[in-house]
């Protein structure tokens, strides 16, 4: 699966060379083609009021992104929820799609004191948030209005953070938040499927901030930022780092101490969109050795998988195995090794980020 991933990104990126690839890119770039219209003509439409979106009785902060792949919008939704939060009565809820989830239609993944679904059920990322955010229910389903309305009468919800909200557009939004990894911003600057672009660049132009994640792994912050600059210059932006914050043990759920790692042979286990930003991570806390073993996002892993993984560990003679939060709950049968969650949370790096959230919901 690596193997098949690399090749396609190496396609996409413009790295592989030769007749083949050459062809392969011709046929994506007519496809984004097809995208570019359709995305194009969607937004102008609601753009325009010639469709509709639907307002709701509470405020809708939705965050987003304009590629495939992880942008870091799990951890600004728990970011966002947790300074609303506070110590304050505000009664707020998120809302996901649930991307993979097996569960048909909307449902309840947690109403703030309890989870009733799995990983599996409920899809990575909503069972990551329900983790994370105690006191705050988490919904999910494809009929995001739905969900909303779900909430408001369950629990009087007074404010939605909407998960991967930017392309929803159905609802009306109080304000939209554009997350955009600094080290993979702009997917080959393709629209899907020659690149990882859902829309044009230019519709950051509709987002009320953007939020650039991961800034402290990105080498050339200031081209970005001019670059945005130009793109959307009326859009403020803010800069944010992924912050280390504890290293737990999977099966004693002992917090370790992120020093825990210095001098160790690590071997780094993920199924996310950006492995390189985990791994680079991982360096900051000084291993002696790190040995990748990635998949695919959201991957489900296997038996075939796990007899990998003990090949891996055993061949570089490996420590320990660290992983993600994301993936935690799917290596958990692992018993041939201690394995190591290390749990990130999104550090802003200004704080007028959440005055303007405050400033746009009246809150």
């Amino acid at each position: 699966m690596n193997k098949v991933i690399n090749y396609l990104e190496s396609v996409i990126s413009g790295e592989k060379k030769g007749i083949f690839p050459s062809i392969l890119r011709i046929k994506l770039m007519g496809m984004s083609y097809l995208t570019f219209c359709v995305v194009k003509l969607r937004r102008w439409l609601y753009n325009s009021g010639m469709l509709k979106s639907k307002r709701l009785p509470c405020k809708i902060i939705s965050v987003g992104n304009i590629i495939v792949g992880g942008s870091g919008k799990t951890p600004t939704v728990i970011a966002i929820a947790k300074l609303l939060k506070g110590n304050s009565d505000l009664k707020i809820a998120v809302i996901s799609r649930g991307y993979k989830s097996r569960i048909r239609g909307n449902t309840v993944v947690s109403d703030g004191n309890n989870v009733f679904l799995t990983p599996e059920q409920s899809g990575d990322e909503p069972y990551l948030l329900a983790q994370n955010l105690p006191k705050i229910p988490i919904l999910i389903g494809k009929n995001r209005i739905k969900s909303i309305s779900e909430a408001i009468k369950k629990w009087k919800t007074q404010v939605v953070i909407l998960d991967d909200g930017f392309q929803y557009l159905k609802l009306s939004h109080d304000v939209d938040i554009v997350t955009i990894d600094s080290t993979k911003p702009f997917g080959f600057d393709y629209l899907l499927p020659r690149g990882y672009l859902r829309e044009p660049i230019s519709a950051l132009k509709n987002a009320d901030i953007i939020l650039l994640t991961r800034i402290d792994q990105c080498k050339n912050l200031d081209t970005l930022k001019s670059r945005l600059k130009h793109i959307a210059p009326n859009i403020p932006i803010f800069e944010s780092i992924h912050q280390p914050v504890s290293l737990i043990q999977v099966d004693t759920n002992n917090n370790l101490g992120l020093h825990y790692l210095k001098d160790k042979k690590v071997l780094a286990v993920c199924g996310i969109a950006n492995h390189f930003s985990f791994f680079e991570t991982l360096k900051s806390l000084n291993p002696k050795e790190i040995i990748p073993a990635y998949f695919a996002d959201h991957h489900k892993y296997t038996n075939n998988d796990f007899n990998y993984i003990l090949g891996k560990l055993t061949d570089a003679k490996a420590d320990l195995i660290v992983t993600t939060e994301k993936d935690a709950q799917k290596l958990m049968n692992i018993s041939f090794c201690a394995v190591l969650i290390l749990k990130i949370e999104l550090k802003l790096i200004s704080g007028e980020f959440m005055d303007i959230i405050k400033q746009k919901c009246n809150l």
